[in-house]
């Protein structure tokens, strides 16, 4: 059987990227196609001669080699994956956030789709996203109106293209369906390394301070990408009232500097990591994990649990999903942090009261294991 993986866009080593390393552990001998490459930045994990060649021949790949930029690529990402040639494969895999569903392929071609979410800027988060690149106003706000027009048809018609989609959670089939008018989907979360954090041993020559999680040096830490709508603003906004808290801020991209403006004190910093186990050792030593946004699926708090960091965070969409009260901790529950400091300070007094079952919570994350994952989705496409 030949076999094709592909996925939107390399441009960075993420959670989504996660899932194509097990894909292409699963079948090591696919080709690998996407619509942008940034070599620099994905190599170690998707080296270039992995890449089929189709890809270096794309528009939206010209246009990033000439901007560096994969929001100007925005225009071209359709058409580019239609251009790609996947006549000769009996299964091809795509990863979508948004155009890689797109593929165009022979009827007896399987194609399976697993879908982070359906395109974000395109349907639910249209407003959020002109609002973050600053073409919210004007003639920009016309012609990106234009654009996302035309583009929420090509979507749902390039929907009707997929033979199985498969959901990363719950809520994403609920967008499908909503979006698509797709019934016939299956969810299956997104696989969570989780022995690397249950069994990871802090290096002895590690440049990080072993911190006591109840020493004063204590911190708490949050990871997710510095854009508008993962509502960084409501725990910065706490943590300002909260002046003997430290809190980690750990990721980077464009919305930083706005968000640095925000921060009164200096308890709150924004941290970024070198290496993967330099992201273990931040989340190991924190005290606790805080997540504030609505989202798809984030597999950042599943890795807290499996090393037992506890997870404070917002009670909405998948989080509702792939937690238990009071087993895998607690949420609060406003989206304008009314109830932040009040929930914050309840759990706080829990967690050092060991409330919680740190094997309970433990097992819980054993259920998102790549092994898991792995299993469930051999059973799917078979």
């Amino acid at each position: 059987m030949k076999v094709a993986i592909l996925h939107e866009m390399f441009v960075k080593l993420g959670w989504a990227e996660k899932v194509v390393e097990a894909f292409l552990e699963m079948f090591p001998e696919a080709d690998l196609y996407t619509l942008i490459y940034d070599e620099e930045k994905t190599w170690s994990v998707f080296p270039k001669e992995k890449i089929n060649p189709q890809v270096l021949k794309l528009l939206s790949q010209k246009i990033y080699n000439l901007t560096k930029n994969q929001r100007y690529c925005l225009p071209f990402m359709a058409k580019s994956i239609e251009t790609l040639d996947f006549s000769e494969y009996d299964l091809v895999i795509a990863s979508s956030s948004g155009f890689a569903h797109g593929a165009i392929t022979k009827p007896d071609t399987k194609f399976v789709v697993y879908y982070h979410s359906p395109s974000r800027y395109m349907w639910d988060y249209t407003n959020e996203y002109k609002k973050s690149i600053w073409w919210d106003k004007g003639v920009k706000w016309y012609l990106l109106n234009e654009l996302f027009l035309k583009l929420r048809q090509w979507d749902y018609i390039a929907s009707a293209r997929v033979d199985l989609p498969i959901m990363a959670s719950a809520h994403v089939q609920k967008r499908i369906v909503k979006y698509y008018r797709r019934n016939d989907s299956i969810v299956l979360h997104p696989p969570v390394e989780v022995e690397k954090f249950i069994n990871y041993t802090p290096s002895p020559l590690s440049p990080l301070p072993k911190v006591d999680r109840n020493s004063s040096n204590e911190y708490y830490i949050t990871i997710a990408a510095l854009t508008e709508w993962k509502r960084h603003d409501i725990h910065i906004n706490a943590f300002n009232k909260m002046q003997d808290k430290k809190l980690k801020i750990v990721w980077v991209w464009n919305y930083e500097e706005k968000l640095k403006e925000m921060v009164e004190w200096n308890n709150i910093e924004f941290a970024w990591y070198k290496s993967w186990d330099e992201l273990i050792e931040l989340l190991v030593w924190a005290k606790w994990f805080i997540f504030s946004s609505e989202d798809d699926f984030w597999i950042a708090p599943i890795e807290a649990m499996a090393c037992w960091v506890p997870v404070f965070w917002l009670k909405a969409w998948w989080l509702a999903e792939t937690s238990i009260e009071w087993i895998t901790w607690e949420f609060f529950e406003h989206k304008d942090w009314l109830d932040f400091i009040e929930k914050f300070i309840t759990f706080e007094k829990n967690i050092e009261s060991w409330v919680y079952d740190k094997e309970k919570i433990i097992q819980h994350a054993k259920w998102f294991s790549k092994q898991v994952f792995e299993e469930k989705f051999r059973k799917i496409i078979k």
